[in-house]
Formats: C-alpha cells, sequence, structure tokens
C-alpha cells in the first residue's frame, strides 16, 4: 500500500519525460568530478544543457549515494559526465545514477512532499483509531504518544526503563504498549501534569489496566490523594496478559479522592528490577469524563468523520453504536462527548487525515520515506508535484522567456490532475455525523 519517495521521483521524473537511469560501466577520474558510462556514448553533447544535475542511487561506497552535483559537459566519445564540483567520492564502475535534465531531483523531492498535502482530499490518510475509552480522565491511557520511543508524552517515569513496543502480543489496546524494565520504579500520571485530574477531588475513582509480567510480586497500581494510597494487588507474574475484566486479575484500585486532596495521581509501580512488564489500556473511571484529547490522531481540521462506541466491555460485535451530538474544539484538539454516552467503553474514531512522507512513523524527507499510497492514486500525487514545479518555476525570479513556456505547461497540468482526481479520487466517507 506505501509507495517510497524514490519511487515517486522516478514517476515524477517519466511522466515529465525527464527520465535517464543507468549504471556507471567505467570508474571516473580520481578527482571525483566524472562519471563515466558508455550508454551516454549514444548522446549528442548538446543533450547537456545548463542547469542540468545528477544523482546517485546506489554504490559500493554508500558514502556517495544520494550525491547531487551540477553537470558541465557530456564527453560523448567516452560517455564522461563532467561535474563542477566534485563527489563525496571517486565513482567507481556500476555505480547506479540518474540524470536529471528538467528539475533536479531534491525539486523533485519538495514538489511531491508538497504535493502530498496540496492534493487532499483526493489523497488522504484513511484514521481508524479504537485507543480511546469514554470517561478516561488519564490523558493516553493506551500509551500512544510518545516523545521518542523511550519516553512517553504524558506520563512521567522514575527509575525504570520504558519502551515504546508494537510487537504482539504486548500489546491489547490501540497500536502500541509501554514496555518497564531494568530498575524498579514507577509510570505516574498526576493532576501537575494532566490538570483535568483535579476534578476528582470529593469524587470516586477507579483506576485499572491490561498487563504483563514475568515475575510475582512486580507490577501492581495506585491511586493517591497525599492523604490516603490505595494498591492494586500484584500480577500474578506468569507471563501473560491480564484477562479483558481487570478485577478478575487484581489490576485494578478504587478510592474516595479527598475534598482537600494536595495531589491526584494515578502510579503503575514496576518494583523488581530484573522483571519485565508490557501495560496497556490503563483507565481511571469516575464522574462524567466529557472531553478525549484527539489532536495526536492526525485527523484532518482535528474532525472526525464518525464516532462508534462498542457495545460492551472488549466486544468483538458488529457494528458498534453511532455516537452523535458531540462537540469539537479544533483549536485545542478535544471531542466532547455528550453524557449520555456509556462510560468505560472503547471508542471507534473514523476520519481522514492529511498525507506525508514517513520514516519510522516521522515526517521524513529521505528517498527511503514512504507515504500511505499507491498506483493509481500516485497519478494524482505526480500531477500535483508537477503543478508545483511548473508554478514555482513561473516566479518572476526566472528569466521571461523562461517563464512564459513553464507557463504555459501549468494548464497541461492542471488538466491531467482533473483526469486523475477523476478516475482515482479516494471517497472521503460520507456518514450523517453531528457536532454541535
Amino acid at each position: 500500500m506505501t509507495t517510497a519517495l524514490s519511487v515517486a521521483r522516478i514517476e515524477l521524473s517519466k511522466q515529465l519525460n525527464d527520465d535517464w537511469r543507468s549504471t556507471t560501466t567505467s570508474a571516473g577520474a580520481t578527482t571525483d568530478k566524472t562519471l563515466v558510462d558508455a550508454a551516454l556514448i549514444e548522446k549528442q553533447t548538446a543533450w547537456i544543457g545548463k542547469d542540468m544535475y545528477d544523482l546517485i542511487t546506489s554504490a559500493t561506497d554508500s558514502s556517495v549515494v544520494d550525491d547531487e552535483r551540477q553537470i558541465a559537459s557530456l564527453s560523448n566519445t567516452a560517455g564522461k559526465l563532467n561535474l563542477t564540483r566534485a563527489h563525496t567520492a571517486r565513482i567507481a564502475t556500476g555505480v547506479g545514477y540518474e540524470i536529471h535534465r528538467l528539475f533536479t531531483a531534491s525539486d523533485k523531492r519538495e514538489a511531491l512532499i508538497a504535493a502530498a498535502r496540496m492534493a487532499y482530499p483526493h489523497i488522504h490518510e484513511k484514521i481508524w483509531d479504537e485507543s480511546m475509552v469514554s470517561g478516561n480522565w488519564l490523558k493516553d491511557g493506551s500509551f500512544e504518544i510518545w516523545t521518542s520511543s523511550s519516553a512517553l508524552t504524558h506520563w512521567t517515569t522514575t527509575t525504570s526503563t520504558i519502551a515504546q513496543t508494537t510487537t504482539p502480543p504486548f500489546f491489547m489496546h490501540g497500536l502500541t504498549s509501554c514496555k518497564i524494565d531494568t530498575a524498579a520504579g514507577t509510570i505516574k500520571q498526576t493532576n501537575t501534569t494532566w490538570g483535568d485530574l483535579k476534578r476528582l477531588r470529593g469524587q470516586t475513582a477507579t483506576m485499572s489496566m491490561q498487563a504483563w509480567c514475568d515475575t510475582a510480586s512486580t507490577l501492581r497500581l495506585s491511586i493517591n490523594d497525599g492523604v490516603n494510597q490505595t494498591f492494586s494487588g500484584y500480577h500474578a507474574g506468569d507471563s501473560a496478559f491480564t484477562q479483558r475484566e481487570p478485577r478478575v486479575d487484581n489490576m485494578y484500585a478504587q478510592q474516595f479522592i479527598d475534598w482537600n486532596a494536595t495531589e491526584v495521581t494515578f502510579t503503575i509501580h514496576h518494583e523488581v528490577a530484573a522483571a519485565t512488564s508490557y501495560v496497556d489500556d490503563a483507565r481511571v473511571i469516575g464522574p462524567y469524563q466529557p472531553r478525549l484529547f484527539i489532536d495526536q490522531l492526525g485527523l484532518a481540521q482535528e474532525t472526525p468523520v464518525q464516532v462508534e462506541i462498542e457495545p460492551w466491555y472488549y466486544s468483538t460485535d458488529e457494528p458498534w453504536a453511532q455516537v452523535f451530538n458531540g462537540r469539537l474544539d479544533t483549536e485545542l484538539g478535544y471531542l466532547y462527548l455528550p453524557s449520555s454516552v456509556q462510560r468505560d467503553r472503547r471508542l471507534r474514531i473514523k476520519g481522514v487525515g492529511y498525507l506525508d512522507f514517513l520514516a519510522s512513523g516521522v515526517s521524513s524527507t529521505s528517498w527511503s520515506a514512504t507515504i500511505n499510497i499507491n498506483s493509481p492514486q500516485t497519478d494524482i500525487l505526480v500531477a500535483q508535484a508537477a503543478v508545483y514545479l511548473y508554478t514555482q518555476m513561473s516566479m518572476p525570479n526566472f528569466s521571461r522567456s523562461t517563464r512564459q513556456d513553464f507557463q504555459e505547461m501549468i494548464g497541461f497540468w492542471q488538466n491531467k490532475l482533473r483526469i486523475a482526481v477523476g478516475k482515482f479520487d479516494m471517497e472521503v466517507q460520507s456518514i450523517p455525523v453531528r457536532f454541535q
């Protein structure tokens, strides 16, 4: 389903009639400023003009890969490209390369990345998230939001080492869980880091979680209001996840939060350094908590297309019931549910988001980064990128004659874009969702 940025570059080059890919047949000069390929002997020297560039795509010496250099001239007697500046190292035989005569490889990269967003909603990321729980007072109880692979964004870690885990069977909810090992310590969320928790003063709160642990008397949770602290029982340490009903496996604590509580803290305790634990789906259920933080889901304009709720605890039945009459705070990224929605149930949030090229889940300009579409939707991406390139070249920082040539091509590619959209447009789910 995904397409690498390098593959999209090649497709863009093909459709621009600017595609030359080959392999060197001899080593270049030790000055590192030449590239030799017998296939170039068949080209006229005028085939290379001004502002044309090479791109090294593969080589035994990885230091030269992704190098781009301006080409000064072509010597077709030997099939030699002369470069204006040296490559990082000598270009050996058997090196893969491209020639970009119309736009540079970097120009095409910039255009493709811009097109990924500009072509919305005709191409988009489909969002289907089940990490939220109705009535959960914790922010990111499903451990989905990480500053890095070893640091949670909305939880405070003390002493223990944590790691983002996406490997089955070590997560139960959403796409990730939190691994804890190396040292005894805690993971906690408190009213000083998540202000909503202070509203639990004078209320009864119940904390639970799904958990896996390989050592007895290691893993448990607690509720602390600065006056009293209530602990759950320990995980059995049987190298298995708790059952989906936390009360069965003691991963459950309930406490009345004092009206004058000096703190409101919910803590996961890992008490044996040599042990390994995985925790997921932490919940604090109490009085009606209307709002859920949905900013991290990647929804376009923070607006879902549909919100559903499971019919019962960890239901496998379909369909889930639709939730209507919620309220959106798109500025701060919150979804407010009506009080009629049952608490302690998983939510399914559907929508669409903007596309981007990603590497390890993070926006990236690397040629190996991927976008979550493939052919034929890539035709929309490529046409939008071409419109971007020709528009850029029509700006007044280029000569008047050059601008006119490029301006004439904008309409051609806009028409190509309309045709591609007409054929391959990604449908946005049309469901009667109502928000106040």
